[in-house]
């Protein structure tokens, strides 16, 4: 990130205060999930989970629109062809810890070549889904392919001109004190960007496994400003994901 870039997001920030301790300390969180593997039946996937509360309905011009709160995100809407009413429960989820982290540079790295996908295999073709806003994805790094693959979504929906790609960051163990708060408020200014969405139900009471539910649904959600810190750094989290 550019010192313009730097002194851009500080900018933005002050407007809206926010504690730098808890801000660290969800950064420090978010890094310590670990890496999804990845393979063909399930994923383990990092992320920042939030539950749905009550589900209402109403039929608009294009067709039917859920409705739900979070704590994290408000009030979110939903369309799709499913009935989500009949499920017991819902888990929106922030996928795009990479991104809100900067963990690689995204769009400056080649791709690794894909090995071709067996015709029978139950991954299909992504379709649109908005990711985060502002992220780069000319080339984006072999394992996020096979992770948007996964979820039928591609890797990102927006383009930068290359002099304004960040630059890769070392990990929290390699930098100065100094240089962390500076991620964790790079961090704050991500999050209260639009993202892109998933939406699961757990399949089974008693087992803590989730599938995604309305994956033709194109969801996108927002952190409000005054979201507490606290409720977020509680949301970070992985789900084992069919």
């Amino acid at each position: 990130m550019t010192y313009a870039e730097l002194e851009t997001v500080t900018s933005t920030l002050r407007k809206t205060p926010f504690n730098l301790a808890l801000a660290v300390k969800l950064y420090d969180r978010l890094w310590a999930l670990p890496v999804p593997p990845l393979t063909r039946t399930r994923i383990t996937l990092p992320c920042l989970a939030f539950k749905l509360g009550p589900v209402t309905s109403a039929q608009s011009a294009s067709g039917r629109v859920f409705r739900a709160k979070t704590d994290a995100l408000g009030t979110v809407e939903i369309r799709t062809t499913e009935d989500l009413s009949r499920l017991d429960s819902l888990t929106l989820v922030h996928p795009w810890i990479d991104f809100l982290l900067d963990r690689h540079p995204m769009g400056s790295m080649k791709a690794i070549p894909e090995k071709r996908e067996d015709p029978s295999s139950p991954i299909s073709e992504p379709h649109s889904l908005p990711s985060p806003s502002r992220i780069t994805v000319a080339e984006p790094q072999s394992r996020a392919v096979r992770f948007a693959s996964r979820f039928e979504l591609p890797f990102g929906a927006r383009r930068r001109a290359a002099t304004s790609r960040l630059d890769s960051l070392p990990s929290p163990s390699a930098v100065s004190l100094t240089d962390e708060q500076t991620r964790a408020v790079v961090l704050i200014a991500r999050l209260r960007q639009p993202f892109g969405a998933l939406l699961f139900t757990q399949t089974r009471e008693d087992v803590a496994e989730y599938r995604r539910v309305a994956s033709e649904s194109l969801i996108t959600a927002r952190v409000p400003d005054d979201t507490p810190l606290q409720v977020l750094i509680a949301s970070a989290q992985t789900l084992d994901v069919l």
